[in-house]
């Protein structure tokens, strides 16, 4: 979805983690987004888990925001609220959940 709404969520679930973001002043691509993200460990497997969030630039380059880590175990989470803006402009915010073992990705979801 463009940049259409002043609110916007994005969510996804993988064995072991889901979590997902609210967008906030999403005005035109141009703006400084707020972004609040939560995060839950959901399987006892000795794993952790992080999230990141997506975005697409204009001409469609999709940037990769940094990871954030959850190390709490099975059953806890941990939230950010946090902002972004790009020079090339948010036309897209996604969210990717993903369970690792060390620097390893086990498995993840997307949702744009």
């Amino acid at each position: 979805m463009s940049p259409a709404h002043a609110e916007d969520y994005r969510w996804c679930s993988t064995t072991g983690a889901n979590g997902g973001v609210t967008i906030t002043n999403w005005t035109d691509p141009g703006a400084t987004v707020g972004l609040s993200i939560g995060l839950n460990d959901t399987k006892a497997d000795s794993h952790h888990v992080r999230i990141r969030i997506l975005s697409k630039q204009s001409g469609g380059n999709v940037v990769h925001w940094p990871w954030r880590k959850h190390m709490g175990g099975a059953g806890t989470g941990d939230s950010w609220d946090t902002t972004a803006s790009d020079d090339r402009g948010l036309f897209e915010i996604g969210v990717e959940v993903a369970v690792f073992e060390g620097d390893h990705k086990l498995n993840s979801c997307t949702d744009w």
